[in-house]
């Protein structure tokens, strides 16, 4: 296992899976990272997203599980799809208590400079856990193509996204 430096105001050493928005890199042997791509961010932006309360939610439809992130002001929303992660790369933790959190690094990126303008640290809650990998179990035995549930849920405005996920504050 080799480690990556990562320092706020330097250049982001991996790969962005997208020029603007979210990517939950979720579930892999590599750990969780919320990747944020958002070009020219501007002061307000990156303070929210390094400092307000975060808070998550899953919307799940068919197979399609799709995060919604609120910080602020501010929502984001991407799919999940836990079968494209090659079974050797994936980790799937067991659920052994009620109270088990999933921990999740958050990587806000300006991607018109590759320059990682923020990094945190926080904790789903213990039902929102449960709640995404029971889904995620599910998903892996649905072979249902996403592209019909994630037309549907992109003609949802995003102001609605926070409600329907049921967005819970995240533990730092």
């Amino acid at each position: 296992m080799s480690f990556i430096k990562l320092s706020r105001g330097e250049q982001y050493p991996l790969p962005v899976r997208a020029y603007e928005g979210a990517a939950a890199n979720f579930l892999t042997n590599s750990g969780n990272v919320l990747q944020i791509a958002m070009p020219n961010l501007v002061r307000t932006e990156a303070r929210s997203i390094r400092n307000d309360p975060m808070k998550a939610g899953i919307i799940v439809e068919g197979p399609l599980i799709l995060w919604v992130f609120q910080f602020g002001t501010i929502i984001l929303d991407c799919p999940f799809d836990a079968r494209i992660i090659p079974a050797s790369a994936r980790w799937l933790p067991d659920i052994e208590n009620d109270q088990q959190r999933l921990s999740i690094e958050v990587h806000l990126v300006d991607t018109a400079s590759n320059i990682l303008r923020g990094i945190r640290f926080v904790t789903l809650s213990p039902s929102l856990t449960h709640r995404f990998l029971m889904a995620v179990q599910d998903q892996l035995c649905d072979q249902r193509d996403l592209t019909p549930y994630l037309s549907r849920s992109n003609a949802i405005p995003v102001t609605r996204l926070p409600t329907l996920a049921q967005v819970e504050r995240c533990g730092t």
